[in-house]
């Protein structure tokens, strides 16, 4: 999450800044002193040897660096750091971004009390000075989202109240071949700030909410109602979610609403509710007028921890899953952890198959988190979700950035998948998406240690995390290889002719490789499902 506190000069912000910075446990910059560190000499020497405008250009160069980067920060921006359009542009996309109040009068008294140089008060008349900047900067302040009193509260009240409006978590997703980014702002529970990033976009646009009727009944208060009141028109379609609806009729049924209620580019469809929903509303707002802006809220662990974030959207075509999608971003990913306290078991164990990908992807901590804290998962506590939402989602970015599309590194996010797919096609869905997974790794693992340089160490670790949590390996008896084979023939996956396969080398350590074809994946299939290596 980046914090950053704009405001004139001498509103505190630095002041503030370290304390929140201290009570975040984040890291405090101060952009003035990174340009004077960079420049090697004082605000003042630039201004005087280098001039305004060559101090405007370094300190947007020092602004943008800090806000996309991957840490958390607070950041107090010199005073006339809004001026730029760009640098403003950023500060509002791309942090939680507040601004101190202060008068003329307050700035000229407190900088008496300061032994900071500020080159734009060595004046004659720092009040003409101060008046005229205001009056010049204020319009620009102004289009910060949330506002504070610096005169009003002490330094410690500012820190509580700013505290009070952030969302619980915050990260940005890059899509760095697109130069696009979007944040996810988690929540334990309702958060008006955090919602109102998205009430701010919808405003004077048609909004269509393509949502779960069961999150409708149980999770429709405040969210529909903040839609309704600041959205121009708000169309609903309640379904009952499931891999049935990721179908094009289904998608048909979407078209035609957008098309009789005469959507434009510049609105919205919003999903609310689970990885179906998401997947299909995600098609409908990529492909409807070749793309509408869409905004994801998903409910469930697997679409929060997974499926929201990173583009992928599809429907099924031909029982073969996701056979039908699009590549297409969110420019909002939003949700609260208190939905999740709805969700069945199964549920919450098929959002947990995806996390226990992203666990053998990367290895510790997140695998070993997930070895000790069975109990806190099952009970939901929120500071170890929203740990494991920070890891998964900072993963997911990770091997989305640079390879959107699925050409290369984000092919490893497919771990399980294949095997799982034809899992839950063979199926008839009977068995969760995660939950398929699972199964997929499992068999993953198998056959890296069996073909691969997985150890039996290693191996014997991920056979025992699966089944700390209680998942099958298998699917039904009645299920052949054969069978499974057929499916996968049919799978999305397969490029150039190759069949590609992530394997793993050890926890942590993964490995894409295409020396599979149609008869050795099913003979290795067939050893699988006899048992008789357990």
């Amino acid at each position: 999450m980046k914090i950053v506190l704009t405001g004139f000069m001498a509103a505190g912000k630095t002041t503030v800044g370290k304390k929140l910075a201290a009570r975040k446990n984040f890291k405090f910059y101060d952009s003035d002193d990174l340009i004077t560190e960079r420049e090697g000499m004082s605000i003042e020497q630039i201004f005087e040897l280098e001039g305004e405008e060559y101090f405007r250009k370094v300190e947007k160069e020092v602004i943008a660096e800090l806000l996309n980067s991957k840490e958390d920060l607070v950041l107090a921006p010199g005073g006339g750091a809004v001026l730029n359009q760009e640098i403003r542009k950023m500060i509002i996309n791309k942090s939680e971004a507040f601004c101190l109040d202060i008068t003329a009068e307050a700035v000229l008294e407190r900088n008496k009390e300061s032994e900071i140089v500020r080159p734009l008060l060595e004046v004659d008349q720092p009040s003409a000075v101060v008046q005229s900047l205001l009056k010049e900067r204020n319009s620009y302040y102004a289009e910060i989202p949330f506002h504070i009193d610096s005169e009003k509260y002490s330094a410690a009240e500012i820190v509580d109240l700013i505290i009070s409006e952030l969302p619980d978590q915050k990260l940005t997703i890059e899509i760095k071949n697109q130069d696009q980014s979007y944040p996810v702002i988690i929540d334990r529970e309702f958060n008006k700030k955090s919602f109102a990033k998205i009430t701010a976009k919808i405003k004077r646009r048609k909004v269509l909410l393509l949502a779960d009727e069961k999150v409708v009944a149980e999770h429709a208060e405040p969210t529909i109602n903040l839609l309704e009141k600041n959205a121009a028109e708000l169309i609903k379609l309640e379904l009952e979610a499931g891999e049935k609806i990721k179908d094009l009729k289904v998608l048909e049924q979407i078209y035609n609403l957008l098309y009789e209620n005469n959507f434009s580019r510049s609105d919205y469809l919003i999903a609310f509710g689970g990885g179906t929903i998401g997947d299909l509303g995600g098609l409908a707002a990529a492909t409807f007028l070749r793309g509408i802006k869409l905004i994801q809220m998903p409910t469930t662990l697997i679409s929060q921890l997974d499926s929201s974030v990173g583009g992928k959207t599809a429907v099924n075509f031909k029982n073969t899953k996701n056979l039908i999608g699009s590549f297409y971003q969110a420019e909002l990913v939003y949700y609260q952890l208190e939905w999740l306290k709805t969700l069945a078991l199964e549920e919450l164990k098929s959002g947990l198959g995806e996390v226990i990908k992203y666990a053998v992807l990367g290895g510790n901590p997140l695998f070993k988190i997930l070895k000790e804290s069975k109990d806190k998962f099952l009970n939901l506590d929120q500071n170890l979700m929203l740990e494991i939402s920070k890891i998964s989602l900072q993963m997911k970015d990770y091997y989305v950035s640079d390879d959107v599309k699925d050409q290369g590194l984000r092919k490893k996010l497919n771990l399980g998948h294949s095997f799982g797919h034809a899992v839950e096609a063979a199926e008839k869905f009977k068995y969760k998406h995660g939950e398929a997974v699972v199964m997929g790794i499992a068999f993953t693992a198998f056959l890296s240690n069996k073909i691969g340089k997985l150890n039996n160490e290693s191996f014997q670790e991920i056979i025992e995390l699966i089944n700390i949590y209680d998942y099958q390996l298998f699917p039904s008896d009645k299920i052949e290889a054969s069978e499974l084979a057929s499916y996968i023939a049919h799978d999305k996956k397969i490029a150039d002719n190759k069949m590609w396969w992530v394997l793993i080398n050890d926890i942590g350590d993964t490995y894409l490789s295409d020396r599979f074809d149609h008869n050795n994946i099913q003979e290795y299939m067939e050893e699988y499902l006899c048992k008789k290596w357990l």
